[in-house]
């Protein structure tokens, strides 16, 4: 298992240490837990991340065009002969 040294504001570890006392578990068990939560959480939140990465690219700057852009001005086909 990996060690890890972190540091945070004083006012921060108590809250940390309040967390980890409520839960009945150690300070490093605390934060194995908390990052064990958030590496779940991102697992199942890749529909988040595309859509936030979708966002990012404004429409206006897309270099593809929209297909419903493209057929706006499509009309309708001919009824095709028959053989």
């Amino acid at each position: 298992m990996a060690q890890v040294t972190i540091y945070l504001e004083d006012s921060l570890l108590q809250v940390a240490r309040e967390a980890a006392t409520r839960q009945s578990v150690s300070l490093s068990q605390w934060f194995s837990q908390f990052a064990a939560q958030e590496k779940k959480r991102q697992a199942q939140d890749w529909g988040l991340f595309f859509s936030q990465l979708d966002a990012i690219s404004a429409p206006q700057n897309d270099p593809f065009p929209n297909p419903d852009a493209l057929r706006r001005h499509e009309v309708a086909d001919l009824p095709r002969e028959a053989w």
